[in-house]
């Protein structure tokens, strides 16, 4: 606690500086906690983080996050790879082959030749919304701890 005017004084000039810096490290915090729940999940779902069909290795899935702005940071968390694939529902649809290099035909995992099959859709994991919904009171938490942190160092 300030016992003088001048304690005062050095206080309220330095609350807003170290304010600005718990309110960054509390959204990169909370940020890398999203990320970090949303990945959990993914790997819940998938296994590796890779869907096995995608690709010749199986693409890579997962989240990441990017901060910006000083004085009002805001956080983005981006899916990278084809997420939306085990994220969202799919429709019923019809797969034929792509047509390159005259192919005609699908090759089905037993060796059988077909012209085209029809996929009757998937239900959706929704590992997105459920890595956010785990991690929501977390981020109050780390956000308000670093606030609370700032506010003791300021005060002395």
């Amino acid at each position: 606690m300030p016992k003088t005017l001048a304690d005062l004084a050095r206080t309220a000039h330095q609350l807003p500086k170290e304010l600005q810096a718990a309110e960054q490290r509390g959204v990169r915090k909370s940020a890398l906690l999203v990320t970090r729940g949303i990945r959990d999940e993914i790997r819940g779902a998938t296994g590796d983080n890779r869907l096995s069909g995608v690709g010749r290795r199986g693409a890579r899935v997962g989240a990441k996050y990017d901060v910006s702005g000083g004085s009002n940071p805001t956080a983005v968390i981006r899916a990278t790879g084809p997420l939306h694939l085990v994220d969202r529902d799919t429709d019923p649809h019809l797969i034929a082959p792509k047509r390159r290099r005259g192919a005609k035909a699908l090759r089905l995992a037993n060796g059988q030749m077909v012209a085209s099959v029809r996929h009757p859709g998937t239900r959706g994991k929704h590992v997105w919304g459920k890595g956010i919904s785990k991690t929501r009171a977390g981020t109050r938490k780390v956000f308000a701890a670093e606030i609370h942190t700032a506010m003791i160092k300021a005060v002395g």
